[in-house]
């Protein structure tokens, strides 16, 4: 990389906050693709040359892109992010965007800010090692632990669920041209599984799936079509929230906007609701406290919590089979590619052992219950 742009003598580069025009949209599934081959040199030779900073880089594990954690001499803290070169550059720009519209009406949410690039952008585009067109940004680095690796406090799950729907609040007034993107991690296209169903190794879990997939093109995916829909984060898993230790009582950050999509509310709040199914005497307490928490703040229709044990159910099948899918195809990866999976075969079980009945039941308590003081 050259240095022809003058370096930043402190600190971070600016945040951006408003609004951001939009990019053409094209086709193509970054998750098919091998991830932007960068290494650490060439990434802090990005961060100086594009953005202006100069730190100690740390690769970071991730599903389809290069990231790397900046620290400055400062002791400021920065993610560098390369973009696979797959993804439509429309979506790479739906998501600064977003982080862009948040940073504007809801600058309480801990969301990553965007920095300016050295030209004044929020993103920079360079041609990486396979010749291919990269999109290149610096994003503010949110401190934390991660959810996925502590101990919650009683009444967080509480505390996450209003969280996610004061996100869903903040987005409602964003659009843009990529948001209707076709997006496997979207509950909306659970029918295109089928063709990835045999990468599933297990005999009896292979026909579940197939199962679940009959029901949704039978029975949900015609109701989907009337329920609220917008752009929604679409990921709130324990890997991208953060908390304020290992033993946590606070959430502190909510991080990576690569799954976010226009799509009904309710598959936002399955998506968040799939990883809270316990393995203790009662596996949905953390389920419907995070149902409480979100309906506090955006109250939830009757069929949205009708749908609401399918959805987390397609969830998981969506995890199981995209899962097995790619790391079959990205065997090197597996094992950051199938965190999730057993995890989700275990809420499947739980899900199946409880019934719908009773599910439901608990579902319409928790919506309609006040949060604790």
């Amino acid at each position: 990389m050259s240095g022809q742009r003058a370096l930043r003598q402190t600190g971070l580069p600016p945040v951006i906050a408003g609004a951001a025009a939009g990019a053409p949209m094209d086709e193509t599934d970054p998750l098919a693709q091998d991830a932007p081959v960068i290494g650490p040199e060439e990434a802090a030779d990005l961060a100086r040359d594009l953005f202006g900073v100069k730190g100690r880089i740390r690769p970071l594990s991730a599903e389809k892109d290069a990231n790397f954690h900046v620290t400055l001499g400062s002791g400021e803290e920065a993610l560098l992010k390369v973009t696979n070169a797959a993804e439509p550059r429309a979506v790479t720009d739906m998501q600064t965007a977003v982080l862009i519209h948040i940073a504007g009406v809801a600058p309480d949410l801990p969301v990553p800010r965007v920095h300016a690039s050295l030209s004044g952008g929020a993103s920079e585009i360079i041609t990486g090692p396979d010749g291919r067109p990269h999109v290149v940004r610096l994003l503010g680095y949110l401190p934390g632990a991660i959810l996925a690796n502590a101990t919650l406090a009683p009444g967080l799950r509480g505390e996450l669920g209003a969280l996610l729907a004061r996100l869903a609040r903040a987005m409602r007034g964003f659009f843009h041209p990529a948001a209707g993107h076709v997006l496997q991690w979207d509950i909306k296209q659970a029918h295109r599984l089928r063709p990835m169903l045999e990468a599933v190794a297990d005999d009896a879990l292979r026909a579940r799936l197939e199962t679940l997939l009959d029901r949704f093109d039978a029975d949900i995916a015609p109701r989907l079509p009337g329920l609220r829909a917008q752009v929604v984060h679409n990921d709130f898993n324990p890997h991208n929230l953060l908390v304020d230790g290992t033993r946590a009582t606070k959430v502190t950050g909510v991080i990576d906007f690569g799954d976010m999509v226009h799509t009904p509310l309710a598959c936002d709040l399955a998506v968040a609701c799939s990883y809270q199914l316990g393995d203790g005497a009662d596996p949905l307490a953390g389920v419907t406290e995070m149902v409480a928490g979100y309906a506090s703040v955006l109250p939830l229709e009757d069929e949205e919590i009708a749908l609401l044990p399918d959805l987390i159910r397609l969830r998981h099948a969506t995890t199981l089979t995209l899962g097995a899918w790619r790391a079959r195809r990205y065997p090197e990866n597996a094992d950051y590619i199938l965190r999730n999976s057993e995890g989700a075969r275990r809420g499947l079980g739980a899900l199946d052992q409880i019934g719908d009945a009773v599910t439901l039941e608990r579902l319409r308590a928790a919506a309609s219950r006040p949060l604790p003081e």
